[in-house]
């Protein structure tokens, strides 16, 4: 993902994708995602509750996520099964995970993981990945069932999600797709709150899974998140923040009162308000669920775009743009100069990387124009602006809702844009 803003100091990449019990196979630290047809889970409910990470005030905090999970599981056979249950805190190994010698009480303290009945609780063994290293962090134990036995299992434990930059680009497109205007790929850049629940492990149990229900309590978390805005700041980081700006103009883009984004996966339309134990929560159910793979997993992203919220900060992104562009055409002509030096030496070689070599265009008014237009439909103006019709189609947040935006800063895009006030519907 390029962007032109500089990465937020103090930004904690962890992630992680929670996960749905399984049956691994394998033995020892080499598990694998396995089967079974005698084994069916036969209903599942999953609780999550974000909240406030365990951290003191002050830069960009690590939120956390509780899961509640319950799963009705049945042996379909007229014997006895013993059968080894996996389930992984993460999914695809993409982040750093506890690997070497860990004790139990250091990984209760790391993830508070629980697995147990109402009669009994579960010892667990831990092992950082799977076999295909598709899974990681998987606390592992074994079940015995009696002939035709259901039994209720509860697994319960506390993570931190990801929290660092992240894209504002649809999922499922391409991530480095370029754009008519390619500048536009900067407007795309956030500091991203993102937890999951991962399902896909859920279509390894004999069956179909008749009936699951995920709910989640987010809007405590939510009113945090709209107080806090992107991160934290004491007046100290306040201050040398300002002091920063003073050696990098660019840094003037980051501060705590970026705009809130909301994008979740399903689609938050998609989920039922309801009451739960006197809670508000949002709710979603299946009846049956059949977890395809990764388009079935739970996504829920906070996102805080740095899109300008002022005239200052609006001109600011203007001179960002100006300079790389400018930067971009200054490399082009060095680079052109020791091509014509290669063309005398070896016309050969001087085709072949001529032809790799594109003349990158100054930033001019029109140019300017189309970043005001996307600024100004993120604000909930409509723009029919044809230059920017690709980036908005790829953008999470379009179309947008009616957004409050400073007066000034609305007067001075119009200016740029060219266009009127009353002419354009928010």
């Amino acid at each position: 993902m390029k962007s032109s803003f500089p990465v937020l100091a103090g930004i904690c990449f962890i992630f992680s994708a929670f996960g749905n019990a399984g049956i691994f196979g394998g033995n020892g630290q080499t598990p694998t995602l396995g089967s079974t047809d005698r084994i069916q889970m036969v209903e599942e409910e999953v609780v999550m509750t974000p909240v406030r990470g365990n951290w003191p005030a002050g830069g960009v905090n690590q939120d956390l996520m509780h899961f509640r999970c319950t799963f009705l599981l049945r042996n379909l056979s007229d014997g006895i099964v013993t059968v080894p249950v996996g389930f992984p805190i993460s999914t695809e190994a993409l982040w750093p995970v506890p690997s070497g010698r860990y004790s139990a009480a250091e990984l209760a303290a790391r993830f508070s993981f629980v697995a147990g009945t109402d009669r009994e609780t579960f010892p667990v063994h831990y092992v950082p990945y799977d076999r295909k290293k598709k899974f990681s962090s998987v606390f592992l134990w074994e079940m015995t069932f009696r002939p035709r036995e259901e039994i209720t299992l509860r697994v319960s434990y506390t993570v931190p999600g990801y929290t660092g930059l992240t894209t504002l680009r649809k999922e499922g497109l391409k991530q480095n797709a370029p754009y008519r205007c390619p500048y536009l790929q900067s407007l795309e850049t956030a500091i991203g709150q993102i937890q999951m629940y991962v399902t896909e492990t859920g279509g390894c149990w004999a069956g179909k899974i008749e009936k699951a229900v995920f709910r989640i309590e987010p809007f405590p978390f939510e009113e945090y998140l709209a107080k806090r805005g992107a991160f934290e700041e004491t007046s100290a980081m306040r201050e040398q923040r300002i002091r920063s700006i003073r050696k990098d103009f660019r840094k003037a883009m980051i501060t705590p009162d970026l705009p809130l984004l909301i994008s979740w996966r399903p689609e938050r339309a998609r989920w039922k308000e309801t009451v739960s134990g006197r809670k508000r929560c949002l709710e979603l159910t299946f009846a049956p669920f059949r977890p395809r793979g990764k388009e079935d997993n739970l996504r829920f992203a906070y996102l805080f775009p740095f899109f300008p919220r002022s005239v200052e900060q609006f001109e600011t992104l203007l001179k960002i743009l100006r300079k790389d562009a400018g930067d971009a055409c200054a490399r082009y002509e060095k680079r052109r100069e020791s091509l014509e030096k290669l063309r005398r030496e070896n016309p050969e070689a001087y085709r072949k990387k001529a032809a790799r070599l594109s003349e990158p265009k100054p930033f001019l008014a029109g140019d300017e124009k189309n970043v005001a237009d996307v600024i100004l439909e993120f604000y909930g103006f409509r723009r029919d602006n044809p230059e920017i019709r690709d980036f908005l189609s790829a953008q999470c947040w379009h179309p947008a809702e009616p957004r409050p935006i400073d007066p000034a800063l609305r007067k001075r895009l119009e200016e740029v844009s060219g266009a009127s006030r009353g002419t354009d519907s928010p």
